[in-house]
């Protein structure tokens, strides 16, 4: 069950790291810290993947990712069933275990549910929330994710009030406390919890949107801060940016790697990855995100400055001649190899690495890599004494999320030359091999 605490000393979450022993990794990702305590046997997180073939999932502490199985005696609490999991990745949970085998074996999983807590006419839709902000000029709509999230994408108009320093950013919220409050977070505890405690303060117009993040972007598109883009643009972070002012005033001074796109003709140029970032600027950039939300893209945003509001700023801008051309190639995750030289392992793996292929025997069997070694995930644990330290390893499955977790349950044992294909593999009959990535 989920313990709420209605008050908690914002020291003691700021301070969590320090109360773990020296080596000792958290066993909740430092939002949990702001309400709970840790307890043996016992993490929190979100949900980051999980694996029927191989009864296993993935916890995201945000320090790092745990990996825990589970079995048909594993309990499941506020879903209907272990396969409705799925349904709720990046959502938090309870993750009960005990120690099997030197592996982490879930006795129960639970999903938060602060929603339970709230009555009905406290919960509020994407539709109703829409109306409120047609209506309602007075609305204040909060933001309980943390400042990165908020910074990268946010719904229009929200401010950011982190349910973990809620108490400390009060002064934030109106001094009318009939004004209307709408909260939201990624559908999780954070925007119920920072619900809950306005209510305490004594506002008497409070909501929390439901759905939060992941159903707004599924229709709507959300704003970026100008600092966010600002440090993309100087770390080189992979995205389209499109200026939708006339060709001609863009040339005259635009955002450094802006592009100038009719939209309509440069469709089918858009990035087949449907939440890539792409952001619009300039007096008709609501409407070209209406538009391409539209087509189906879930990472679409519009920067809340003008260009001259943004050059004012010292900001990185350009002259001249804008591109016409997306050319958008995302940043891998941490720890891949990339399709080009997996694809390279089908001729010959070189002498100082070991090839393994982490799916069911009878899987390997049908078709696998030449060369390559077959430990299982649910295995995985048993076989690392035939893992040699010090050669690289490369990991695969069929669609790369077997050879994350076990790429997570290698480098948590102390493999440090260790990569995973983040992609979908399929063998064809006669050995050969297709990579296709999202």
């Amino acid at each position: 069950m989920v313990k709420v605490v209605r008050s908690i000393a914002v020291s003691a979450f700021l301070l969590f790291p320090a109360l773990l022993h020296a080596g000792e990794k958290p066993t909740m990702a430092p939002l949990c810290a702001g309400c709970h305590q840790p307890e043996a046997g016992v993490l929190m997180g979100t949900l980051d993947n999980i694996s029927y073939k191989a009864d296993t999932l993935q916890l995201d502490l945000v320090s790092h990712k745990e990996i825990v199985r589970f079995d048909d005696s594993t309990k499941v609490k506020n879903v209907a069933s272990m396969e409705e999991l799925k349904i709720y990745k990046n959502r938090a949970f309870t993750v009960n275990f005990v120690m099997k085998k030197g592996e982490k074996l879930a006795t129960a999983i639970t999903r938060f549910d602060v929603l339970k807590a709230l009555k009905a006419e406290e919960k509020i839709d994407k539709a109703g929330l829409k109306k409120l902000m047609a209506e309602k000029k007075n609305l204040v709509i909060v933001d309980a994710r943390p400042v990165p999230r908020y910074d990268e994408g946010h719904i229009p108009g929200a401010i950011v009030m982190p349910a973990a320093a809620f108490d400390k950013q009060i002064d934030k919220l109106p001094k009318d406390k009939s004004t209307p409050l709408v909260f939201y977070c990624v559908g999780g505890c954070s925007s119920p919890l920072s619900g809950v405690k306005a209510k305490s303060l004594g506002y008497t117009d409070v909501k929390v949107y439901v759905g939060g993040m992941p159903d707004w972007v599924k229709s709507e598109y959300t704003v970026i801060t100008p600092s966010h883009l600002k440090n993309g643009l100087a770390q080189g972070t992979p995205h389209v940016l499109i200026d939708t002012r006339s060709r001609t005033v863009a040339e005259q001074g635009h955002i450094t790697g802006a592009l100038s796109l009719e939209l309509e003709k440069s469709r089918l140029s858009f990035p087949r990855q449907k939440n890539a970032p792409i952001i619009f600027y300039g007096d008709r950039s609501a409407e070209a995100a209406a538009t391409v939300v539209a087509w189906g893209y879930s990472g679409v945003k519009t920067l809340p400055l003008t260009y001259a509001q943004w050059q004012a700023a010292g900001n990185p801008v350009a002259t001249g001649p804008l591109g016409a051309t997306i050319a958008y190639v995302p940043k891998p995750k941490p720890g891949t190899v990339s399709p080009e030289e997996f694809t390279k392992l089908g001729g010959t793996i070189p002498a100082d690495t070991d090839v393994i292929d982490v799916r069911y025997g009878d899987e390997y069997a049908a078709g696998h890599v030449p060369g390559a070694k077959n430990f299982p995930l649910e295995d995985m644990a048993e076989h690392t004494a035939e893992i040699t330290k010090g050669r690289k390893l490369i990991l695969y499955c069929d669609t790369g999320m077997r050879a994350e977790m076990a790429y997570n349950i290698l480098q948590d044992k102390g493999y440090t030359a260790v990569r995973f294909l983040d992609g979908t593999l399929k063998f064809e009959k006669n050995g050969s091999f297709g990579i296709t990535t999202d």
